[in-house]
């Protein structure tokens, strides 16, 4: 159709009107199909600095809560780990007393219980989660725990009644002269023989401490301390690579025999067993904010447990279980403390946790709100502009057969 002067005001209007429409109707046939306003920026120009802020907040928190679900397991793991740690302890508690009864004590395997038990915490301290030891600290790719050196040192002990002091003379013990044939034997077998002389008229305890500690190589070395770190000073000769030792006297001596001298371990107050190191690991779970958590597995609760073990493995004596019992009791008593340790940081992420997983909730919703639309309002309106455009085709259509000779007619 060709416009005339007098026409073509209205049919630019109404072919304006009809553009208008056509696009709107693509516009919203897009939207109801792809469930969303537009396919780019352009299309939300007023809300699109919004959105990128939106966006970022929600990756950002999505990584906190990576974090916080990465750490919470790890430390429900730890919790998981310790609960099984303290059921042994008590198991083990019950088995000493029966064992200490006179009644009841071939009833009782009490070493091969120990023993296991050892191996149980051993395993337990060496908890991995996803390539983690949890009880390693920041050396989580090794073992927390060396399985080897987890029992107390294979050791002989004096008299647990007679005190002993470094200028003790072997004259006053009644000790006559003679020699100690010292046999130690490391976790590979290889044996190393120390044969230590004694003169009963000159030497003291000192002399014999000396006399086995400045051999180099020596597989043994020899203290004075009490039984598990109390009581009475000791005499205490002991294998350093955690194997086995024995020994044998020579010639006519007695020191082993004046002295009490037997196979009863006392372990050191130390760690030994730990491979890991001191640092406490840390998890990102907010903004400039750090949560500090997890437990070593060199903490005293752990090693009480491991000492009162480790001395109810190597011997049945009746006061060696006395000794076994209290650090067993004192480990029983401490271990609550270290699940409420790990209790309080995993409240601690958790709440990090609740407040994130609450903001995605309402980043998704709001970033939603500017994307997407409402499928069923955007049918209706779409359906109200399709109703439009055909008004407007039909408009065009009355417009162009309009003439002055068709009205005149």
């Amino acid at each position: 159709m060709v416009s005339r002067v007098a026409t073509y005001t209205n049919h630019t209007l109404l072919s304006d009107l009809a553009i208008r429409n056509a696009a709107k109707v693509t516009d919203l046939q897009n939207q109801a199909s792809s469930g969303y306003k537009s396919r780019d920026y352009a299309g939300i120009a007023d809300s699109a600095q919004r959105l990128l802020n939106l966006e970022g907040e929600y990756t950002r928190t999505e990584q906190y809560l990576r974090n916080t679900t990465q750490a919470k397991l790890r430390l429900q793991s730890m919790e998981t780990a310790v609960d099984s740690m303290l059921e042994i302890a008590t198991q083990m508690k019950t088995l000493l007393i029966q064992a200490s009864s006179a009644q009841q004590a071939d009833d009782v395997n009490i070493m091969d219980e120990a023993e296991q038990a050892l191996q149980q915490i051993a395993n337990l301290l060496n908890t991995n989660l996803d390539g983690r030891y949890l009880f390693a600290g920041g050396r989580s790719e090794d073992p927390a725990v060396d399985i080897d050196k987890i029992g107390a040192p294979d050791n002989y002990m004096s008299n647990l009644d007679v005190a002993l002091t470094g200028t003790t003379t072997l004259a006053a013990l009644g000790v006559t002269t003679g020699q100690l044939q010292i046999v130690s034997t490391d976790v590979d077998g290889n044996s190393v023989t120390t044969n230590v002389n004694y003169n009963a008229a000159t030497d003291d305890i000192d002399d014999i401490l000396d006399a086995i500690n400045s051999v180099t190589t020596n597989g043994a070395i020899a203290s004075l301390r009490g039984f598990g770190g109390e009581g009475n000073p000791l005499l205490n000769i002991e294998n350093v690579g955690n194997g086995t030792i024995t020994i044998t006297e020579s010639g006519a001596g007695d020191f082993l025999t004046k002295l009490g001298m037997e196979k009863i371990p006392n372990p050191r107050p130390d760690a030994d067993y730990y491979d890991g190191d001191k640092q406490i690991l840390e998890v990102r779970v907010d903004e400039q904010y750090n949560v500090s958590y997890g437990i070593l597995a060199d903490n005293p609760a752990f090693q009480k447990l491991i000492q009162g073990l480790g001395i109810a493995a190597g011997t049945e004596d009746q006061d060696a279980m006395t000794v076994a019992i209290g650090f067993i009791n004192e480990a029983i008593n401490d271990l609550p403390n270290v699940q409420g340790q790990i209790g309080l940081d995993i409240a601690n992420v958790e709440r990090f946790e609740t407040r994130h997983q609450d903001f995605k909730v309402f980043a998704a919703q709001a970033i939603s709100d500017i994307e997407t639309v409402d499928v069923p309002l955007t049918l209706a309106e779409l359906s109200q502009y399709e109703t439009a455009l055909q008004a407007s085709f039909i408009a065009i259509s009355r417009a162009s057969d309009l003439s002055l000779a068709n009205y005149l007619r």
